[in-house]
């Protein structure tokens, strides 16, 4: 049957909606306010023993020898695994390309400090933990390479000897006469910016419980699992299963950010369990091993940029050589945010031509994962630095230098050089309403006063893309290959008329469970309270993704509508048999089954429903008796990459513009928000409290990353982050409450309108951050071009200790 998912609201079967649109409380709400919810570590089983892993001390060594005779001799130590066990029973982690991914423990050598090399199954983690200190290790110590300079040097030591390189992948892309509107262009532009390791931090580190069972090897996962279809595939390949014998179980999270990891950890109780006669095994990460190699470290990057422009301002081409550190190995798709700039590489503006020279290298730090906006946060904060540079440089207001260059309403649907397609947008309309919103002719007055007093104060306007609904096709270039991301869901009618919409993504704040109600009770045309969303195990859900690439929203709400589509033609069909008519002349509106001649006529979704499972009698030819469908959707003219990577890469463009006003203190070189203004464009508003609490969370993590937070590395790669004591974190004090207006160009493409909006603002504030303080810094013709901008940072330079 062809199903027909609305891409607008008024193409819904109701005179109205009734939610879509509306601030309407959140159905995840109760359980979380009350105290029920089940988080992993609340979740114990018959006959569980706890995980505690032994790690590194060392960046670079191998090991020669381990002994955890004695460990095994602790009353109440039921199991120890080393890497000899992994060797035998497991593969590397299959997520990384070829030849780059770790074994969840460390074989024949360690090449990174917090890497696992022996864990321990006890009776309670107190006793595991003692364990460990029974177990000895021997070290040879070998040379770490630190930095991507050292391991591209001619004869540096190997991360993963059998690679004879530490370049894990190295390639340029090209789109247009790059070199031609360089050699033509008025002025070029140019900097170097260095953006350190950041990383997600949730309030939950990861946690899971893993039981083998041995009589038909067989493996069930419990956790905080941000992609649990994914995870269940990943185990399967990784511990030598077929796909069908892994059952993974999603408990509500505490936070991800896809910075949860898991994979390892998942592995190591796994394996735990299986030496141990099937026994459940729990692991519950704390927090120095998650600040040292839980997963959460992501974008460590070398840039070196330039725009070309042309006299009046006019951006012409933009080229980026980055040079991004892996880490010691490329195993949490760490290559994908190196890949996903791809998809808005040119931001807002009608950038002829740009050059991407990406370079990926292997260091003795620890491996690198996603994080919130999976690598555009960099990417956009060295662009719109540039155009900031540019008009210094061309003595133009930034925000009129960005207005010139604006991809024009007009010209969506709109392709960038590298071959994404933008749905729609209007750029101009965003600027002008956050400049009215900031008043931003009296905040350049202020500055004017401040600056006359010899304070720092500075503004900046930044505007980005926020590139959504995410496919694998951008990222076959870095070897992550596939078209075509999944999100499934089953939407299921009881006798009574209420309705389970099963799907395949765990509870993680983000309001998703009530975007689903919503969009249900709207089409069905019942009551929100009537709508039970839960989450199906990957044995048995339909095929997901969840989480993730500012997609889920779009994707389960696509899902919805086709399955609820399904579900109006079969009633539509039971209704027109049993009123003796044909199906096309029965309507779905308002809750009810109605004859379109003759509205008064019909039954509601209840009386359908009852009729299917108690009256199997009276239903058509080919109809079951199952008030219940699903559908698997995908985005619509995805297209694999050409040799340049280009593609339709991502269903959404969503944009905003953020205005801020910001004070450094000379004598301390802390940095103050005076003020914060934004105004987005994600379509059409499923649950406008959805998207403004996506907002203020992606400004609370970009003003982190800008201002604060740093993982921090030696000269000998020994980590100097292990608590939050050294890993500095805003708390609401650093964070401002931000004023927020909308514009809305709904998606003519995507279901409802709808588009991505779940990293827009952190895609943002970083950028926004440093341009402002750049701005404060021009009178004394400094620049700041090194994340995080901390107070020794910029007290360094304001005295000239040393920095750009």
């Amino acid at each position: 049957m062809a199903i027909d998912i609305p891409t607008r609201t008024d193409q819904l079967p109701t005179s109205a909606t009734r939610f879509i649109g509306k601030a309407v409380n959140r159905i995840e709400d109760p359980a979380l306010v009350s105290g029920t919810v089940e988080f992993i570590d609340n979740l114990s089983l018959p006959g569980m023993l706890h995980c505690a892993i032994l790690r590194s001390p060392h960046p670079h060594a191998r090991i020669t020898a381990i002994d955890a005779s004695a460990a095994l001799e602790l009353p109440g130590v039921e199991a120890v695994l080393t890497g000899e066990d992994v060797e035998r029973w497991c593969d590397p982690c299959f997520t990384a390309p070829e030849g780059w991914g770790n074994y969840c423990l460390a074989v024949g050598k360690v090449r990174f400090v917090g890497e696992p090399v022996v864990a321990v199954a006890a009776s309670s983690r107190y006793i595991a933990e003692d364990a460990l200190e029974l177990i000895q290790v021997e070290y040879e110590v070998l040379d770490p390479v630190a930095n991507p300079d050292e391991a591209m040097a001619s004869g540096a030591p190997l991360v993963f000897e059998n690679r004879g390189t530490n370049v894990i992948q190295s390639r340029t892309y090209t789109w247009g006469e790059v070199d031609r509107v360089f050699a033509e262009a008025d002025r070029v532009v140019s900097r170097q910016f260095r953006w350190n390791r950041v990383g997600a931090n949730p309030t939950e580190t990861f946690g899971c419980i893993c039981q083998w069972d041995l009589a038909d090897n067989s493996l069930t996962c419990r956790g905080a699992y941000q992609t649990p279809r994914f995870m269940a595939i990943g185990r399967a390949a990784s511990l030598r299963l077929p796909a069908n014998k892994v059952k993974i179980i999603s408990h509500a999270q505490g936070g991800g950010f896809g910075g949860k990891g898991g994979p390892r950890g998942t592995d190591i109780a796994a394996l735990l369990s299986r030496k141990c006669d099937g026994r459940p095994v729990k692991y519950i990460e704390d927090r120095m091993e998650y600040l040292l190699a839980g997963g959460g470290q992501s974008w460590d990057r070398y840039y070196d940029a330039a725009i070309a422009l042309k006299a009046d301002g006019t951006v012409t081409g933009f080229k980026v050589r980055l040079v991004d550190d892996q880490g010691a190995g490329a195993e949490g798709y760490g290559t994908i945010s190196a890949a996903k700039p791809l998809a808005a590489f040119t931001g807002n503006y009608r950038i002829e031509a740009a050059f991407y020279d990406l370079t990926l290298v292997a260091t003795n730090r620890a491996p690198t994962y996603p994080y919130r906006g999976y690598g555009p946060p960099p990417h956009n904060l060295v662009l719109e630095s540039l155009m900031d540079v540019a008009a210094r440089e061309l003595a133009l207001d930034p925000a009129e230098l960005r207005r010139r260059n604006y991809i024009g309403p007009e010209q969506f649907p709109y392709t960038v050089p590298s071959g994404n397609e933008y749905d729609s947008g209007n750029y101009a309309a965003v600027l002008d309403r956050v400049l009215e919103l900031s008043d931003y002719k009296a905040l350049r007055e202020s500055q004017a006063k401040a600056r006359a007093e010899g304070r720092l104060v500075g503004i900046a306007v930044v505007s980005t893309v926020e590139p959504g609904v995410f496919d694998w096709n951008a990222y076959a270039t870095v070897g992550v290959p596939g078209v075509g991301v999944p999100e499934g869901v089953k939407v299921a009618v009881d006798v009574f008329g209420n309705i389970t919409v099963a799907i395949g993504f765990n509870l993680q704040g983000q309001g998703q469970f009530t975007v689903a109600a919503q969009v249900v009770a709207d089409y069905l045309g019942v009551e929100m309270n009537a709508v039970k969303v839960t989450t199906a195990s990957t044995d048995v859900a339909l095929p997901h993704f969840g989480q993730g690439g500012s997609r889920l929203g779009v994707a389960v709400t696509g899902a919805i509508l086709g399955a609820c589509d399904k579900l109006r033609q079969t009633f539509c069909r039971v209704v027109a048999h049993v009123m003796q008519t044909e199906p096309d002349q029965v309507e779905l509106m308002n809750g009810r089954l109605q004859l379109k001649a003759a509205p008064a006529h019909g039954m509601t979704i209840a009386e359908v429903a009852g009729l299917m499972l108690s009256r199997s009698d009276l239903l058509p030819p080919g109809v079951e008796p199952c008030p219940e469908a699903t559908f698997v959707w995908v985005s619509p003219n995805r297209n694999l990459p050409d040799d340049q990577g280009r593609c339709r890469s991502y269903l959404t463009a969503a944009a905003a513009t953020h205005v801020v006003q910001v004070e450094i203190d000379r004598d301390t070189g802390q940095v103050k928000i005076l003020g914060y203004y934004i105004v987005d464009d994600c379509g059409t508003r499923l649950n406008p409290a959805n998207v403004e609490g996506q907002l203020q969370g992606g400004v609370a993590q970009g003003v982190g990353a800008a201002l604060y937070e740093e993982y921090v590395y030696d000269p000998q790669c020994q980590p100097l982050v292990s608590t939050f004591v050294d890993y500095l974190m805003p708390t609401i004090h650093e964070v401002p409450m931000t004023v927020k207006d909308h514009i809305v160009t709904p998606s003519p493409i995507a279901p409802l309108g709808a588009k991505g909006c779940g990293e827009g603002a952190i895609h943002t504030t970083p950028a926004a951050l440093l341009c402002a303080i750049n701005d404060a810094l021009a009178p004394l013709g400094l620049e700041c071009r090194e994340t995080p901008a901390s107070p020794r940072r910029l007290w360094n330079l304001l005295h000239g200790q040393h920095g750009h």
